[in-house]
């Protein structure tokens, strides 16, 4: 996929989850055999339903689908009480002339981002918040929302999310459900919302491994991540960065996570050939370090999602090694891996 630059991307605040969890390919030392799920929680989904989705709605699917299925946290199941749900926000947005930056970015009442806010003084309102909205369209359970603007097409779209720090790791998260709409405006461009659910009869799906995203012998990734396109921005310093790196450390066998539980040991990234590159270790006050420094980021929205974040763009057409190891409620996990970047974006 490839990312664009440039893009307006918004995430509205964490709302709920008692523990956000996630997965992956990764060894759990100590982990034969695999737990049970914790309770209230279900394992991952590995056979959704068939979408109904076509044109941008089904891209944009198919895209955090190929994420998921690579990485192991899951698999989204398509909610047509979401989909309305966003459907009725992006057609707000675009009918009220919304679609500006010095609106969407402006944080209107109840401390909510613009781009996720709906005024009842405006046509076609449905609620003030992405929970609001998906309640009055009949979802019963807690979302959360992520979205883009002017993106050419539903790929690009999950591109622009997919390459960034605070939308992937959502993509990464035990939400099951999703809604999707890709709304392609009108001659003021586009505008594409997601909504992420977790239904009020489970608290998601968990994996047996931890998550590990870009995933192993992944091909065709970004190499620079624009930074100062997403709200917020993890790294206002930089004008640009390297795609980064994320990884959930939620399983079966640890479904809740303090700072305190967590010891990082290494999280490097080094280009073939080449030498480890600079990079920061973005994670949640509390988690601590025998190895490399911690820049503690109070947006990261539990204390078990750490992300690797390149302080330049990667090479392009490279391919390059990643390394991790932490101490995890006292469980080794460990991980070496491999992806590729495709050509320059």
């Amino acid at each position: 996929m490839k990312a664009l630059p440039n893009k307006i991307a918004t995430l509205v605040p964490i709302l709920l989850l008692a523990a956000l969890a996630s997965c992956s390919k990764s060894e759990v030392s100590g982990e034969t055999p695999p737990p049970p799920a914790p309770p209230g929680y279900q394992g991952v989904v590995t056979n959704p339903p068939a979408v109904t989705y076509s044109g941008d709605d089904k891209q944009v699917s198919d895209s955090v689908n190929t994420i998921r299925q690579g990485a192991g946290p899951g698999l989204f199941i398509q909610n047509t009480a979401l989909d309305s749900a966003a459907d009725n926000h992006t057609g707000f947005l675009v009918s009220n002339n919304l679609l500006l930056p010095g609106y969407l970015n402006v944080v209107q009442a109840g401390g909510i981002l613009g781009g996720h806010y709906e005024s009842a003084a405006l046509s076609g309102f449905t609620g003030t918040s992405p929970q609001a909205r998906a309640t009055a369209a009949g979802y019963v359970g807690t979302v959360d929302e992520i979205m883009s603007f002017g993106a050419a097409s539903g790929t690009d779209c999950a591109a622009s999310l997919e390459d960034s720090v605070y939308h992937l790791i959502e993509l990464i998260s035990p939400f099951i459900d999703v809604g999707i709409s890709f709304n392609p405006g009108i001659g003021s461009g586009s505008v594409c919302a997601i909504l992420l659910g977790v239904g009020s009869s489970t608290l998601g799906q968990l994996p047996t491994s931890a998550v590990f995203y870009p995933y192993d012998t992944e091909t065709g990734v970004p190499p620079t991540y624009y930074n100062s396109a997403e709200v917020p921005n993890p790294a206002p310093d930089l004008s640009s960065a390297g795609h980064p790196v994320a990884v959930s450390l939620y399983t079966l066998a640890a479904p809740v996570l303090s700072g305190s539980d967590i010891v990082i040991d290494t999280f490097s990234i080094t280009p073939s050939g080449g030498s480890a590159l600079p990079v920061r270790v973005l994670a949640k006050i509390g988690v601590t370090s025998t190895g490399p420094t911690l820049t503690v980021d109070d947006v990261i929205p539990r204390a078990g999602f750490v992300v690797l974040l390149p302080e330049a763009p990667l090479a392009a057409n490279t391919l390059h090694d990643v390394s991790f190891s932490a101490t995890v409620k006292g469980q080794l996990v460990t991980k070496n891996w491999s992806f590729t970047t495709g050509a320059a974006n």
